[in-house]
């Protein structure tokens, strides 16, 4: 599959601390959206994340999202990983369940894959949060060869949702997988359709060539439960989670 694309440098940054410097892109991606991918690219870049936010997704054409993953944006780029959105297809799709398990959906990723191995050589890892464990977890069932790695951040285990029981990550992923995987989950998560205990029993049983889990306490909770601000989406310890992350793929990508 080839992805037409173009990128637009639209703001330098420059991270003091750390010394790293990036740049803020816009990549015009026909197979992977009609809405621009918005990245960041670091000058001194070690690995790839693609983060695929939960909720609706990404419907907007300036990637702006109060999700987990697009506030640590900027985190993962000091640590040195340009950091890639994947946006819905459009405005106005939702992206439900169904949707993100569909084979576009997973068509669209590996479009994205394409276009950053065009960008550069290093290692790719998609990173899927809450209702993005899907799309996460299907595409590396789907193309385990095309990335390094996956990330399931507050992901969907067994409930007892309607919507949502159908596409937990036993269903999705069952036992095996033959990518390597990260699960990062906080243990008072209170949303219905992501209970710790079911993260942790996943992962126990689950057969895979490098698994790791990273489990949290502590914390805030001032907002809704499967929200941004509640222990679903580490708020009080955003940043932390994030260096975890960062440190896993980068301990894998020397």
């Amino acid at each position: 599959m080839k992805a037409l694309t173009s990128a637009i440098i639209a703001i330098g940054l420059c991270f003091a601390a750390t010394g790293v410097s990036a740049d803020n892109v816009r990549l015009n991606a026909i197979n992977v959206s009609e809405l621009p991918v918005h990245g960041i690219e670091t000058t001194k870049s070690n690995a790839n994340i693609i983060a695929i936010i939960g909720g609706a997704g990404l419907r907007n054409k300036d990637g702006k999202s109060q999700n987990y993953l697009v506030k640590q944006g900027q985190t993962f780029v000091q640590a040195g990983i340009n950091f890639y959105l994947l946006p819905n297809k459009s405005k106005q799709e939702k992206a439900g369940y169904a949707l993100r398990y569909s084979t576009a959906r997973t068509e669209r990723i590996l479009a994205l894959v394409e276009v950053i191995r065009t960008r550069n050589k290093n290692p790719i890892y998609i990173i899927g949060f809450s209702r993005g464990s899907v799309d996460a977890g299907r595409f590396a069932k789907t193309h385990p060869k095309s990335i390094e790695g996956i990330v399931l951040a507050s992901g969907i285990y067994t409930n007892d949702s309607r919507k949502a029981s159908g596409y937990a990550m036993e269903r999705v992923i069952g036992k095996r997988i033959e990518t390597p995987i990260l699960i990062v989950h906080h243990e008072n998560d209170t949303c219905r359709v992501t209970p710790f205990l079911y993260a942790e029993g996943f992962f126990e049983t689950l057969n895979a060539p490098s698994k790791k889990l990273l489990s949290y306490d502590g914390g805030g909770a001032t907002g809704r439960e499967c929200g941004p601000l509640n222990h679903h989406g580490f708020e009080g310890i955003e940043t932390n989670v994030a260096q975890d992350i960062s440190s896993w793929i980068l301990g894998r990508s020397d």
